[in-house]
């Protein structure tokens, strides 16, 4: 029966669960709007994270803090390997984008089959139960682990947030996102940059797949498809707009899991190719947002390399 209740604990449950789908929209915007690809590979560095803290937990036996370090360390180190081996080579040898996207699906698939053939194909999690205790407030269950993963998206957004407004490094990304030629000019080392922000990239990966992972069952081939939500999100949020991508995130993650009150719940996946196909075909090209002032773009750059002095 709908009644406020029911249609309360749907939204907090669709707001918690989004804590996930934020990241993972985050981890693939930022890396589109720095390095200028779309990181289809970013699903195996979103593996890599699950299962090095699954490895960490289920079969060390090591407490959860520790794996949520260890997703972080997978996460990162993916994120590495693809950035030193994968992408900076075919930037040296300046291959077509096509090419370089064709790249991160082979990338994506090799680690997926790499995972299949060490762990197998079977449902895990990183915990050996699902189940957290539960409080009622106002009617509504809240669950112990859905304040903790808000908590942990909000502290992610801040602190990247904080990294790009306050930080040389992060200052620039920003330079090397809006214009990496000139970047290189004033003196910024583009690859260090790339690097910086791949490796965020896997971090923030790591921690969107701890979370995942406490909270719902995971194989190999299961960040495919978390990967297509980020990829919806980022378009429909506007390419190169971080925190656009957050928001669609939010708002895809509440609209899918809302969907339960009005079709069957083996239907919820079908929303989400819904989602990418209007995203694509509405905007071919991405919803661009309006161009920045030039006042603002020069500021991005050059005050940072002037007190640095060299820029790397």
């Amino acid at each position: 029966m709908l009644n406020a209740t029911v249609i309360s604990q749907i939204l907090w449950t669709s707001l918690a669960t989004s804590s996930y789908f934020v990241l993972f929209a985050l981890a693939f915007a930022l890396v589109l709007k720095v390095n200028k690809v779309f990181n289809f590979a970013q699903a195996g560095m979103m593996t890599c994270g699950f299962y090095a803290a699954y490895v960490a937990v289920r079969v060390v036996g090591l407490p959860g803090p520790a794996g949520f370090i260890a997703a972080l360390a997978g996460g990162a180190a993916m994120a590495f390997v693809l950035e030193r081996f994968g992408f900076s080579v075919l930037r040296h040898r300046k291959a077509s984008p096509m090419f370089v996207f064709i790249f991160t699906l082979v990338a994506s698939q090799f680690i997926t089959y790499a995972m299949t053939m060490i762990f197998g194909t079977w449902p895990t999690t990183i915990f050996a139960s699902m189940f957290w205790p539960v409080t009622l407030v106002a009617d509504v269950a809240v669950s112990a682990w859905d304040i903790p993963a808000i908590l942990a998206t909000v502290a992610v957004l801040s602190g990247l947030w904080a990294f790009l407004r306050f930080t040389r490094y992060g200052q620039f990304m920003i330079a090397v996102a809006d214009n990496a030629d000139l970047a290189e000019l004033y003196g910024i080392r583009k690859d260090r940059v790339l690097m910086v922000s791949m490796l965020i990239a896997g971090l923030i990966c790591g921690v969107g797949m701890f979370l995942y992972g406490t909270r719902a069952q995971v194989q190999p081939a299961a960040a495919t498809e978390l990967m297509l939500f980020a990829v919806a999100a980022t378009i429909l949020g506007g390419i190169g707009n971080l925190w656009g991508a957050a928001l669609a995130a939010v708002v895809l993650g509440v609209v899918q899991n809302s969907s339960i009150l009005f079709i069957p719940s083996a239907w919820q996946g079908f929303l989400l190719y819904a989602f990418l196909f209007f995203a694509i075909v509405l905007f071919p090209s991405g919803f661009r947002l309006p161009e920045r002032s030039k006042a603002l773009k020069r500021t991005v750059a050059a005050p940072v390399i002037a007190a640095d002095g060299k820029g790397g």
